[in-house]
């Protein structure tokens, strides 16, 4: 991409910024040039956005002090690498780093080297403005160096070792990649609001106005499998799956909040023979899905992709629901404030779907507050410690059973904010054992 110098942005924005109040001034005064200027004003924000912002849009501010390796409990911990997926400084990327946060290896998730076709099959003003304007969240790495990724409501790519592609998905993708063991993958995508029926808009809305609202996201989201080789073998609408299952009161709920997300579907998992023995009518192989803006999660058929069951909270905004050895159900409470100056925090909470009841598990105490009002992930390990990704505040940390930390990592951005971890996963210490992950001209300084 062009770069621009520093001062001739500001040199740009200045003129733009005079202008729009020129236009606020002149169309008070019942200019109508200057008064269709005005109503031009989100191009212009955008333009400032995009052509002064030196850091990625979803970044916040630092909550943590520190850089690295904060704790470390060395005979506590779980052994192994962990894999962490995000925004880093240097831009989109995954890295694998051990327990003292040393950089083993990098994956460089740049989409406009990996997708440098996107007008092609991304709507001109959804493509990315720059670096700082797309996201990656989901992998899956494979045992000979490759990962498999989405870059958010954009597409999806396998990479190899040293960051080449070997497929590309030229489709929207998001969220979660699902790896099955004969090497298919479950993805979360979206059909265009071109091809989503009108019954399945809110009553008042337009597509045009679901269009104009949306962002990052789409209003109709899809459950996709993907073959070994990247093209797509099934897709169910789960907009008219829900349509279809009457859930009329989450959609009202939703719909009230933000009409033009309404589902989020954010996590799929194969449902295990444990699970469905808690649940009646429904079978090993079958999908549970994660639904943020309803506060549930639904079980999936997956021949016919119908809705066989499902629960709303009490978690609020949930994240990565995952099915335990004996059918429970631990999901990452993201449970974002929404009154006042309420923070609540997040939790990892137990769900027995046979008997209905709910299990805090972490925090232990006040001492353990933890937060992510979106994104976070939890992943129990073969200790029995659990690895918690605080998403937001750019910090991963390992804890016992008992909730003593045993690994807290954390990365900024720079001075002032952190870094977006979307994903941690802790692999096997043997996971790439007799493969050589080095690249040339691999740099991860």
């Amino acid at each position: 991409m062009e770069k621009t110098s520093v001062m001739d942005r500001v040199a740009k924005m200045s003129a733009i910024v005079a202008l729009a109040a020129l236009s606020g001034v002149a169309g008070a005064a019942g200019n109508p040039v200057f008064a269709g200027l005005l109503e031009q004003a989100e191009t212009v924000y955008s333009v400032v956005d995009t052509q002064l912002r030196d850091h990625p849009e979803m970044l916040i501010e630092r909550t943590y002090d520190g850089e690295g390796v904060i704790t470390l409990a060395k005979d506590e911990v779980e052994p192994g690498p962990t894999l962490i997926q995000g925004l880093f400084p240097g831009g989109a990327q995954i890295r694998l780093i051990d327990a003292e946060g040393r950089e083993l290896h990098r994956w460089d998730a740049d989409f406009f080297r990996i997708f440098p076709d996107a007008e092609e099959f991304i709507p001109a003003h959804r493509i990315p403005a720059s670096k700082n304007h797309y996201f990656i969240q989901g992998m899956a790495p494979l045992r000979d160096g490759s990962i498999v990724l989405n870059f958010g409501h954009l597409g999806a790519a396998r990479l190899d070792r040293c960051s080449q592609p070997v497929w590309r998905l030229r489709k929207p993708a998001h969220h979660a990649v699902t790896a099955n063991p004969d090497g298919t993958y479950w993805i979360p995508s979206h059909k265009p609001i071109n091809e989503t029926p009108a019954i399945f808009l809110p009553d008042g809305v337009t597509k045009e106005d679901v269009e104009k609202r949306s962002h990052h996201t789409y209003f109709h989201d899809t459950v996709m499998l993907l073959g070994a080789d990247g093209k797509v073998l099934r897709e169910f609408s789960l907009m008219e799956a829900v349509y279809e299952a009457g859930l009329e009161n989450a959609m009202f709920d939703s719909a009230r909040s933000n009409f033009a997300d309404l589902t989020h579907l954010n996590e799929i998992e194969v449902v295990t023979p444990e699970l469905a023995a808690r649940i009646d009518g429904v079978e090993a192989g079958d999908l549970l899905l994660s639904l943020r803006d309803f506060h549930m999660i639904v079980i999936m058929d997956k021949d016919t992709g119908k809705i066989l069951w499902n629960r709303e909270g009490p978690w609020v905004m949930q994240h990565d629901p995952d099915i335990m050895a004996d059918g429970t159900i631990e999901l990452f409470n993201n449970r974002p404030g929404t009154y006042g100056n309420r923070k609540p925090g997040s939790q990892i909470v137990r769900f027995d779907p046979a008997s209905g009841k709910t299990e805090k598990l972490f925090p232990k105490g006040q001492d353990d507050y933890f937060s992510s009002e979106i994104m976070g992930a939890h992943q129990l390990l073969a200790n029995g410690n659990r690895l918690i990704t605080e998403s937001m505040q750019g910090r991963m940390l390992e804890v016992t059973e008992t909730g003593k930390v045993v690994w807290d990592y954390r990365l900024p951005f720079d001075d002032t904010y952190s870094s977006l971890i979307s994903l941690g996963i802790r692999l096997p210490s043997d996971f790439y054992e007799g493969v050589d992950l080095k690249c040339p001209n691999a740099n991860f300084s």
